[in-house]
């Protein structure tokens, strides 16, 4: 990423914005330098000193307002570059402890800022050493400022053990997923890894989450969008084989469809041979739903 905010340094040297012009070249030595405590420093003194400059009025002076402008436009790419040295050097970062602190420090900066997408991933690995309460934390307080974060919506979607919330990110990330763009320096194959698998997991945890609200029609919809996408996961099928099972089972008795029973008897018996973490249950269930359709109880 680069900034105009470079170019401008050399107009006459910005006489009219002497100290945030010291502050800022400092901040790209520093970072230029990896001299992280200190892009922690300068970073928050340059977007302070650029929100200062940002604040000044235009002249009435019509002689004036181009100058004026270029303040301005300093300002905010100041600023820009501030935020930017931050996510950055959080990726960079060698040391987790590290990369927490500079991304928070970004957050804590500008809970708004889209330099945040840069260094979510590596913030919400950090953060995984920590445990998932960490991690669900944290990614729900960057959806606070970036609703549409990928990373922290895919977070929020697997944490099952608070429904409402990953239902409604889950049914986000299928929104937002298509048009993400491709974040730089990924290759084109593992931004495509990616979102298969944050859509594949999407799709899970909104049918999971459905069936267990006896949804079933809405859980029969997502986890049949999942099964392609996660067809070489055997944990995740575990679950997709298994709720698929549940909701057409229940689909087929509410009605009295035998055809939806036995497709739902078909689907419990997949996640039996499936194995991963739902076979014990999907075994059981499966006894269940024989013996009721042989008449028993």
């Amino acid at each position: 990423m680069r900034f105009a905010v470079i170019g401008l340094l050399a107009l006459g040297g910005l006489v009219w914005a002497a100290d945030l012009n010291e502050t800022y070249k400092n901040l790209k030595e520093a970072f230029e330098m990896k001299d992280y405590a200190k892009v922690k420093t300068l970073s928050a003194q340059t977007a302070k000193e650029a929100q200062e400059l940002a604040k000044e009025t235009q002249p009435s002076d019509a002689t004036l307002v181009d100058s004026w402008k270029g303040r301005q436009e300093f300002a905010k790419e100041a600023q820009t570059y501030a935020e930017y040295t931050l996510a950055v050097s959080a990726t960079q970062a060698s040391d987790a402890a590290l990369t927490i602190e500079l991304t928070e420090a970004l957050i804590a900066q500008n809970p708004k800022s889209e330099q945040i997408d840069t260094a979510t991933p590596q913030y919400l690995a950090a953060l995984g050493k920590q445990g998932a309460a960490k991690v669900n934390a944290a990614a729900s307080k960057i959806l606070a400022g970036r609703p549409e974060n990928e990373y922290a919506l895919d977070a929020v979607a697997r944490n099952w053990s608070s429904p409402g919330p990953a239902l409604t990110a889950a049914n986000r990330l299928i929104g937002v997923i298509g048009r993400k763009k491709k974040p730089e320096g990924m290759s084109d194959a593992d931004w495509q890894r990616t979102k298969t698998e944050m859509l594949g997991s999407a799709y899970t945890s909104a049918g999971v989450i459905q069936a267990g609200q006896n949804r079933y029609a809405d859980a029969d919809r997502n986890l049949k969008a999942a099964m392609p996408l996660v067809s070489g996961n055997s944990t995740m099928l575990s679950y997709v084989y298994y709720y698929l099972g549940v909701a057409n089972y229940q689909m087929g008795k509410v009605t009295a469809d035998k055809s939806k029973m036995m497709s739902g008897l078909q689907y419990t018996d997949k996640a039996v041979a499936t194995g991963g973490p739902m076979q014990a249950q999907a075994s059981s269930t499966s006894a269940i739903m024989k013996r009721e359709m042989a008449g028993g109880r």
